[in-house]
């Protein structure tokens, strides 16, 4: 008798500087080092809703609405970032 595995549905990761304008994500891991602490002070923490309001200067900062706040980050430190984007069923829920 052959045994198939279940496959699990897992969230797909991407890195938050890959997100586009208006997308929203969950926070499924932060980056490290020094700014680890600044990010967490900010509210970007494991399992924070997210949402990229824009990109200024040229799209170096990315501004974030984080809890209801818009906080900006550097992309380079964006791109330590690891999320699931939401689905809209996700936001009726």
């Amino acid at each position: 008798m052959i045994e198939t595995a279940t496959l699990q549905a897992t969230p797909l990761a991407l890195a938050l500087d890959r997100i586009r304008q208006g997308e929203r994500c969950t926070v499924l891991s932060v980056g490290h080092g020094s700014c680890l602490c600044q990010l967490r002070c900010l509210g970007v923490v494991e399992g924070a809703e997210l949402e990229l309001v824009r990109a200024v200067s040229g799209g170096k900062l990315l501004i974030l609405r984080v809890d209801g706040a818009d906080v900006a980050v550097r992309r380079d430190v964006a791109a330590t970032i690891q999320v699931r984007m939401r689905s809209h069923s996700d936001d009726e829920s």
